[in-house]
């Protein structure tokens, strides 16, 4: 697990987010096109859970894009992939307040 600074400034905000699935232009090391989920405004324990059900809708060997603005999403999404079985590509800061989570679905 690749883990970047979190030292980007925890949310403020408890709005509900837009939870919907998207295909980046990016491509993962495989070549496949990885999906990104917007889980920005939502809370623990709703980011794992939305995280979960993502991942249960992609092939063995894709990767998904979780995107957070709940600090401790950063830790909790992670920790609970490990624990599915599901690998934990990086964890980056991409802005204050926003991270971005990267999964390889490795089980079912």
């Amino acid at each position: 697990m690749t883990n970047s600074s979190r030292s980007c400034s925890p949310p403020t905000s408890s709005s509900p987010g837009d939870a919907a699935i998207e295909a980046t232009s990016t491509t993962d090391p495989s070549g496949a096109s990885p999906s990104t989920i917007n889980l920005c405004g939502e809370l623990c324990p709703f980011t794992f859970v939305r995280t979960k059900l993502a991942l249960e809708e992609l092939p063995i060997g894709a990767s998904l894009r979780v995107i957070v603005d709940h600090e401790p999403a950063t830790r909790n999404i992670p920790r609970s992939a490990t624990e599915w079985g599901q690998e934990v590509v990086a964890v980056t800061c991409l802005a204050p307040r926003t991270w971005a989570i990267d999964l390889r679905k490795r089980v079912r």
